[in-house]
């Protein structure tokens, strides 16, 4: 294969690296720095049991559902509430 075939191939595909995810755990003195741990009751109520919980979407706060557009950052002091289609908690988790 030519440099020049080499180069452009390498160019096609740098972009598409940039987008795959990390999926590299957090460090463990930071796995629950949010504190999801004492939330893990939640798992399998509705959507009310969070609100009676105390939790509301807000800047430490990330309450979700399918098919929902979120950032990728990682920020460990930030609760995220996955809810499935029947607006259930899934997970709950840092990040």
């Amino acid at each position: 294969m030519s440099r020049m075939r080499q180069f452009a191939l390498i160019a096609a595909l740098l972009p598409l690296a940039a987008c795959m995810e990390d999926d590299t755990p957090p460090p463990a003195d930071t796995a629950d720095a949010c504190g999801a741990a004492a939330l893990q009751s939640l798992v399998g109520q509705d959507r009310a049991a969070v609100t009676e919980a105390g939790l509301t979407p807000d800047r430490k706060t990330r309450i979700f559902g399918p098919g929902a557009a979120l950032t990728m950052d990682f920020r460990e002091d930030r609760v995220n509430v996955e809810l499935d289609a029947a607006d259930r908690v899934v997970r709950i988790y840092c990040g």
